[in-house]
């Protein structure tokens, strides 16, 4: 079985999750690895040696026909190939991705990289960060690079390793002190970690105070609030696993590895009440939510939970085509990690009323498990950054096929706060305060047929639905497709109802 067999973590059995990687799960996770490996040899360019962009990148809209190549996939390409035993190629694409690096000293996108190898440089003084650079591919690629040399080190070339370590150290340096939020957590956790580690590589105890600095900062706020500030994202809690693991495996100074099991701990212990391993489902609500349901595309923590056995965690069909498939590329670093770290899941049935509460930043989150179906709400203001991605209230439960439905609210531009009344256990009010203005909320679900939405006597879908929603304040309801549906006015207010679930 190799290094998959080798995973330890949980595994559901039956109805629990402990233990050791069963066989079973082993070979599912052989085939998801196949999987990533045959969707590598598909997109990997010999001219160019870079991965070329998937189709699944941006969901809904395909881009492989532009032509553009990854960088941060081709980074971690090389580091499957490096497992491999694909020495060659992953040494040719290494050197491609290094070519990618910014050198801009003084500029704010000094030490990044391009996004695609085809992005065009900065336009000076009118460059717009996320727009035009992204910040944040200091902290992954120069996570990605420093890692593919402290577990592959041996099999690069001595020139190859000194450029790799110059790359580091630019990531390192190029970051303002200022410019990461302290909120801002996953690329604090993996910033700290880059630059310790490059302060190791050229003896700079400045760089290595700095990274320890930066690591105490972030988990001292950990410890204050109880819980990270991009709370239960479906993407960066996998993240920060990722860079928890690292503080254990690899710490560039002591201190790091009992910051990350401490970390790690936390992050666990929460993730094992909200995870409902029946469903297959992490319970809400989310900070920053890409998809709501990991069976259907892919998250990096769902590939931790795929790691621990947990079914349902990856989506069934993986191919280039598959929902945010780039982030497949992290599985096998995040498989060593497991290795390593042995992630303390407690992961098991839901058999009664299991109820999670968080407070920070004016936000109260509650996530409520009950055999069948979980609530997660949020009441407090819309957060500034990515509040596109926030989802307040989301619902998770068994359709009477025996499938999963979720549904979401996800609140518009000019939403500024939200407020969740629990009326009863199969009943929530959600009202939305926009400052007099008229401003939008969406419901949004996974199949047709998940939600009602009732407008006056008329229903936008079967009144079969496990899930009902209706207007309590006036509006006006729009179906922008067959799974998501707008309500606009002043203050708008929707009521939620569950139908009748049945019991295990």
């Amino acid at each position: 079985m190799g290094a998959v067999g080798r995973i330890l973590g949980t595994v559901r059995t039956s109805r629990c999750v402990t233990g050791r990687t069963s066989v079973a799960s082993a070979a599912v996770l052989e085939l998801s690895r196949r999987s990533l490996v045959g969707i590598h040899e598909r997109l990997w360019d010999p001219s160019c040696h870079l991965e070329r962009m998937a189709p699944g990148v941006t969901p809904g809209v395909d881009l492989s026909g532009l032509g553009l190549h990854s960088v941060r996939e081709s980074a971690l390409g090389a580091y499957l190939d490096l497992q491999l035993g694909v020495t060659d190629r992953a040494i040719a694409t290494l050197r491609a991705v290094l070519d990618h690096q910014y050198e801009a000293p003084g500029r704010p996108w000094d030490g990044t990289f391009r996004v695609t190898a085809e992005q065009a440089d900065p336009p000076g003084a009118q460059a717009v960060e996320w727009l035009h650079y992204d910040p944040n591919w200091r902290q992954f690629l120069g996570t990605v690079l420093m890692v593919t040399v402290l577990d592959h080190g041996d099999r690069l070339p001595d020139d190859l390793s000194g450029l790799i370590t110059a790359a580091v150290v630019r990531c390192a340096l190029g970051e303002s002190e200022g410019r990461i939020p302290e909120w801002y957590t996953n690329p604090n956790l993996l910033h700290a970690w880059v630059s310790a580690h490059a302060g190791v590589l050229v003896g700079s105890p400045d760089l290595v105070v700095a990274g320890l600095r930066r690591a105490a900062r972030t988990v001292t706020r950990l410890e204050q609030l109880g819980d990270v500030d991009e709370y239960n994202s479906p993407t960066y809690d996998g993240v920060d696993l990722i860079a928890a693991a690292l503080w254990i495996v690899h710490p560039p100074a002591p201190e790091f590895v009992g910051w990350g099991r401490l970390l790690l701990d936390r992050l666990c212990g929460r993730l094992s009440l909200l995870v409902d391993p029946e469903l297959g489902t992490v319970c809400g609500p989310h900070a920053r939510a890409y998809g709501l349901s990991m069976e259907r595309y892919v998250s990096l923590l769902g590939l931790w939970l795929h790691c621990a056995g947990l079914e349902g965690a990856v989506p069934a069909v993986l191919d280039p085509s598959t929902d945010h498939v780039h982030d497949l590329y992290f599985a096998p670093l995040i498989e060593r990690l497991a290795a390593g770290v042995e992630p303390p899941w407690r992961l098991s049935e839901v058999t009664d009323e299991r109820r999670h509460v968080q407070r920070f930043g004016g936000i109260d989150a509650t996530s409520v498990l009950r055999p069948d179906r979980s609530v997660g709400w949020a009441s407090g203001p819309v957060p500034g950054f990515a509040a596109d991605q926030y989802v307040p209230f989301v619902v998770h439960c068994r359709r009477p096929d025996g499938g999963v439905a979720h549904v979401a609210l996800r609140p518009g531009p000019g939403v500024e706060s939200t407020l969740v009344v629990e009326v009863d256990a199969h009943s929530h009010r959600i009202e939305a305060t926009t400052g007099g203005r008229p401003a939008a909320i969406s419901i949004e679900c996974a199949r047709e047929g998940d939600v009602a939405v009732l407008t006056g006597a008329a229903a936008a879908g079967p009144v079969a639905a496990p899930v009902r929603v209706c207007s309590a304040g006036g509006g006006r309801w729009s179906r922008e497709t067959s799974t998501r549906w707008t309500l606009t006015a002043v203050d708008p207010v929707v009521e939620v109802r569950l139908g009748a679930v049945a019991g295990p």
